[in-house]
């Protein structure tokens, strides 16, 4: 987050900014962080049961979310940020519920080159040639 910063991975991935109030975001009115983290651990709270694991609710931070309606979060429960989990509260993935032992930087890495990996961890189909653009670029 430190070097990219939010913004968009091919029109199908959203990174969110952790702060709604920094100067110029353009997203002020739309979702944002708190909100889809709000909305993650609602979806946890639905979905659990089908989970071969258990996280702490309160653990789990929204960092993007995709055109399908995912959620990709990191599960906050090591003093080290670089090794929090990527957990996927997914619409329509096989399961609903993912954990994956990666950092966010490795976890997309793997989802963009990766297509046995992106496999039923998201819900849109992303073009061959994939792009971010930076939410001040985009703007």
């Amino acid at each position: 987050m430190e070097v990219y910063g939010s913004g968009a991975i091919s029109d199908g991935i959203s990174i969110l900014l952790p702060s709604l109030r920094a100067e110029g975001y353009p997203y002020r009115d739309g979702p944002g962080l708190r909100d889809e983290t709000d909305n993650a651990r609602e979806t946890w709270e639905m979905c659990r049961d089908g989970a071969d694991f258990d996280v702490d609710p309160e653990s789990i931070v929204a960092w993007a979310v995709t055109s399908g309606a995912d959620i990709y979060c990191w599960v906050t429960t090591d003093d080290d940020p670089d090794r929090w989990p990527v957990l996927i509260c997914g619409r329509h993935t096989d399961p609903e519920m993912q954990l994956h032992p990666l950092g966010m930087a490795e976890f997309l890495h793997r989802l963009l080159s990766d297509a046995v990996f992106r496999k039923g961890k998201i819900s849109i189909s992303l073009q061959d040639e994939v792009s971010f653009v930076n939410w001040r670029s985009e703007r």
